[in-house]
């Protein structure tokens, strides 16, 4: 994990440099080119990934993707740019220093926020060595990267399936980036933490004061949802993509607000990685054109402005849908046009599979608003799935109204943009909760913008009537005695609760069942034995690597193989055969167990659930059964785990 976090840095830092160096030229003509260098840093962490990503993807099309380019071209760019590299690091000194000479004056906010930042990213690092339970991580996305890694660079299809391997990958080329140096699955986790914080350092810079204090704000309404904190170590892409599109739209407030020509361009920038990254943010490119539109027919956006956004947007994100173009015809593959590779039949259930709701219980609601029993699940799922029990999405709205009463013409497109996205997942994606997730975060980010906008109209009243009634406390703070005390008190605060809490879960004979996910950030236990205790399959994928046991049928599980290798610190020791290895219908079963020599197999309780058949094919999952009970008679369980999972041992010698 240390490995990938200095990666990320490295990555982050060489987009930093060569963005202020755009950044730069493009400001030229603005009487501020940076509001200072501290929004520059948090506000750049996201272009820079960006234009890293960009860099990565031209040579990605060489297969150029080697150390022995990629190091000479970063040192080569980093001489070149070594101005914009001192800068960029004096910022970084000054930024602390700046924390620094805050706390010394009795302001504790900026100090408390690195320390929460710190916080967070070692138990997100912690979190992220618990290997997914997200098949589509396995299926798809690790694979993806590795496949970029083992050819250093882009094929058509990257791996052996042609829908997935020819789909916009922006973001499997950052955990590439990342995964090229680490050699394990959480680099990629590291990647997707650095990309959640800096949406959030870009989202607290656009307060136009006490930056430390809205990060707490940013906090308070983003963190304290499990929906976006529970995703943030995870190996996908939902979140990143989701960061990037609300990124752009928060780019272009900036440049509405400012008229900096910069932050149009990075706004193009990130919206390239989000388009760049799944097809479903090409409604970014609506939504945003709809928004600037007024300002384009103004002709206030010069044509070279125009020209260099639109250079950076190809340049992150032309090429997929070039490739795609090119290689098969269809620029969005496999929709609208045709899909070659693929069966009518299979794109048929595809495109059913997408427009309808992922749970079946789901699939009653109306999702065509031309009709009022549309209008009406729709208000009731808004309500239900993202308002009710979530007392921090009321604060949110109201911030919002409160935004809009105090400066209508700033945040009304914010406000405009989340109604739209809202309406756009619920209408053409109502297939699961996390297609809505950039809707949901632009909503909480146009929340903090309210708030952020009510906080300037009543800043004269908090500097005449609250500062100087704080004042008194503000020395005290600052005193060398309280400086002194406050991290001695903090210390043993912290080390009382742990100890507290280490009691009361039972210290070293603690259960491994009864143990929480902040027990293992605590070190009270292991990832292994928390594994063990709480994850499916964990245990037993464990003893059959460590047994050596082979071969294994495991037909009732989508990623079984690849999660065996994650679960086994990446041994890939083949000891179980792929789900989709089964007979043919009327072939010879006894054959099959021969040919595939099957000693062992698996069966869950779920094995006969409709829900499990729908996702694994009807047809395939009437085959596993008939195969497991052809073996049965002749097998004894073996292992038995706590989550009733049951491996058995097959004796074909034995009569039944």
């Amino acid at each position: 994990m240390i490995a990938g976090w200095c990666t990320v840095f490295f990555i982050i830092l060489w987009g930093l440099v060569i963005d202020r160096a755009i950044v730069v030229w493009l400001n030229r003509g603005c009487d501020r080119p940076f509001r200072d260098g501290t929004d520059f840093l948090l506000s750049g962490i996201l272009p820079a990934l960006a234009i890293s990503g960009g860099a990565a993807t031209v040579l990605g099309a060489f297969h150029g993707l080697r150390w022995e380019i990629v190091l000479p071209i970063v040192a080569v760019s980093m001489i070149w740019r070594r101005r914009d590299l001192v800068v960029v690091l004096c910022d970084l000194g000054s930024l602390f220093r700046k924390i620094a000479a805050e706390a010394k004056t009795g302001n504790p906010f900026p100090v408390l926020a690195v320390l929460t930042c710190i916080v967070l990213c070692y138990v997100w690092s912690v979190l992220a060595l618990f290997p997914s339970s997200v098949d589509d991580v396995w299926v798809f996305h690790i694979p993806l990267a590795n496949s970029i890694i083992e050819h250093a660079g882009f094929v058509s299809p990257q791996i052996d399936h042609p829908f997935y391997g020819n789909i916009p990958l922006f973001f499997n080329l950052l955990f590439a980036l990342v995964m090229m140096v680490s050699g394990h699955w959480t680099g990629a986790a590291a990647m997707n933490i650095a990309i959640f914080f800096g949406f959030l350092f870009l989202l607290s810079s656009c307060a136009s004061r006490w930056r430390a204090c809205g990060f707490f704000v940013v906090a308070a309404l983003i963190l304290s949802i499990p929906f976006f904190r529970g995703s943030v170590g995870e190996p996908m892409t939902d979140l990143a993509r989701s960061c990037f599109s609300v990124a752009a739209v928060l780019f272009l407030w900036r440049y509405l607000e400012t008229r900096r020509p910069a932050e149009l361009f990075h706004c193009a920038l990130v919206l390239g990685g989000a388009i760049g990254g799944k097809y479903t943010e090409l409604q970014m490119i609506g939504l945003i054109g709809l928004a600037l539109m007024p300002t384009l027919l103004k002709g206030r956006v010069s044509l070279p402005l125009f020209l260099s956004c639109l250079c950076a947007f190809l340049a992150v994100a032309g090429y997929w849908y070039a490739k795609n173009l090119i290689v098969l015809g269809n620029p969005i593959y496999p929709f609208l046009f045709g899909h070659p590779g693929l069966t009518d039949a299979w794109m048929a259930d595809y495109t059913l599979e997408l427009g309808r709701a992922f749970y079946p219980a789901n699939r009653h609601f109306v999702t065509n608003l031309a009709t009022l029993q549309g209008w009406h699940d729709f208000l009731y799922i808004l309500y239900d799935w993202f308002l009710a029990r979530k007392p921090n999405s009321f604060v949110a709205l109201a911030l919002i109204v409160a935004g809009l009463a105090v400066a209508f013409r700033r945040i009304a497109f914010l406000a405009a943009i989340v109604a739209a996205m809202f309406v756009i997942w619920y209408t053409v994606m109502f297939n699961h909760i996390r297609w809505a997730t950039p809707a949901y975060l632009l909503f909480f980010s146009t929340g903090f913008i309210g708030a952020s906008l009510v906080r300037e109209r009543v800043d004269k009243w908090l500097d005449r009537w609250v500062l100087p009634q704080i004042a008194p406390l503000a020395k005290i703070v600052s005193s060398p005695a309280c400086m002194v005390a406050s991290p001695v008190v903090i210390s043993l605060l912290a080390g009382g609760i742990w100890i507290s809490h280490w009691h009361r879960v039972g210290g070293g004979d603690m259960d491994p069942v009864k143990a929480k996910e902040l027990d293992v950030v605590l070190g009270m236990i292991s990832v292994d034995e928390y594994m063990e205790s709480h994850r499916e399959a964990y245990f037993m994928y464990r003893y059959i690597a460590d047994h050596n046991l082979r071969s294994v049928l495991q037909p009732f599980q989508n990623s079984n193989t690849l999660l065996s290798t994650a679960y086994n610190d990446g041994r890939d020791g083949s000891w179980q055969l792929p789900r989709y290895v089964l007979p043919l219908p009327g072939s010879d079963i006894d054959s099959f167990i021969r040919d595939n020599h099957i000693g062992y197999f698996i069966v869950t309780p779920d094995a006969g659930s409709a829900f499990l058949a729908e996702r694994l094919g009807e047809d395939k999952m009437a085959m596993a059964h008939s195969v497991v009970a052809h073996m049965m008679p002749r097998s004894s369980v073996i292992l038995t785990d706590r989550f009733g999972w049951k491996l058995y041992r097959f004796d074909a010698d034995r009569a039944p």
